[in-house]
């Protein structure tokens, strides 16, 4: 295993079995996580949360193999190196806030000292020293996602797996957290698992996209974006006579298509060329005195490129 990869994953497979029936969960899956905040990315039942399980070793693996920071996905050097945060935390509802941390602080081995000065500084951070005395169940579902976020970090962890961290959130909830992780990010790495894509924008630098078991793409979203965007041969013009300039691209043989958006009111080419556009462009804008206000190919969302690879297999 590189030294610098937080988890690797080799044929790395899932299979739930019944008397009638078998399901693929995991299909025999490549992964190499490096150091950062990566997005593991895919619809419901896509099998992000049983590649989540297997790695923290909740979850049998059916066949391939998995390490987290180079050692066997859930051995005990592991469960001390990383923080896991599930899609739905489940607390002792009488318990507050810092008592619930105390205790997580003696389960990882911390002393009274250390617990007490970690509990403290958590509680802190997430801005929760107000709310530290009032019984969980009592907490808002920002405020109990906040509570497991704390939780995972008191032994200082070098990892943290967050599946669906945001569930059930509303906006400014869902903002915290992903405003938490974005800052966590800076000195730990991070694998977390969502199905919402603005989520994965927003906090990752680099994405996995699975669905059906099977890892579609690994990249930087940045990448992606770039890549997606190219393939499609887009390019969107705007001038002071759209209408003349469709006309007189229309004509042209290596336009393959050319409109005026109903959404924007620019006009819309698919060329082949973009060299041999943009000359195309220049040419017509000095021989009918136009101005140009604007050329640029326009950059794919992560919703287009997802929903596409999602719908085609990857294909």
């Amino acid at each position: 295993m590189k030294a610098t990869l937080e988890i690797i994953t080799k044929w790395l497979t899932k299979i739930y079995k019944t008397r009638s029936k078998k399901t693929i969960a995991v299909d025999h899956i490549d992964l190499e996580i490096e150091p950062g905040i990566h997005g593991f990315l895919g619809p419901n039942g896509a099998g992000k949360t049983s590649t989540v399980n297997m790695l923290i070793g909740v979850s049998s693996i059916t066949e391939g193999e998995a390490l987290v920071r180079g050692r066997r996905a859930g051995s005990i050097m592991v469960r001390r190196e990383i923080g896991f945060l599930p899609q739905d935390p489940v607390f002792y509802r009488n318990m507050s806030a810092q008592e619930y941390l105390l205790y997580a602080a003696r389960l990882y081995g911390l002393n009274k000292t250390d617990a007490k000065k970690k509990t403290k500084e958590l509680l802190e951070y997430f801005e929760l020293s107000e709310e530290k005395g009032k019984p969980i169940s009592k907490l808002s579902g920002g405020m109990k996602q906040k509570v497991g976020l704390a939780s995972i970090l008191i032994h200082d962890p070098k990892l943290l797996i967050l599946d669906e961290p945001t569930t059930n959130l509303d906006p400014l909830g869902r903002k915290k957290i992903i405003d938490y992780v974005r800052s966590l990010g800076k000195d730990k790495s991070i694998f977390v698992s969502s199905h919402i894509l603005s989520e994965i924008e927003h906090m990752c630098d680099k994405v996995t996209i699975i669905d059906k078991g099977k890892i579609l793409l690994t990249d930087t979203i940045e990448n992606i974006k770039k890549l997606y965007s190219n393939a499609q041969n887009l390019f969107i013009l705007d001038t002071n006579s759209n209408n003349l300039i469709l006309d007189e691209l229309q004509k042209n043989e290596g336009v393959l298509k050319a409109w005026i958006s109903e959404e924007d009111n620019k006009i819309h080419i698919i060329h082949k060329q973009k060299e041999k556009l943009q000359e195309l462009i220049s040419k017509l804008i000095i021989q009918n005195d136009i101005i140009i206000k604007n050329f640029y190919e326009p950059e794919s969302s992560l919703q287009d490129i997802f929903i596409d690879l999602t719908t085609k297999g990857g294909k």
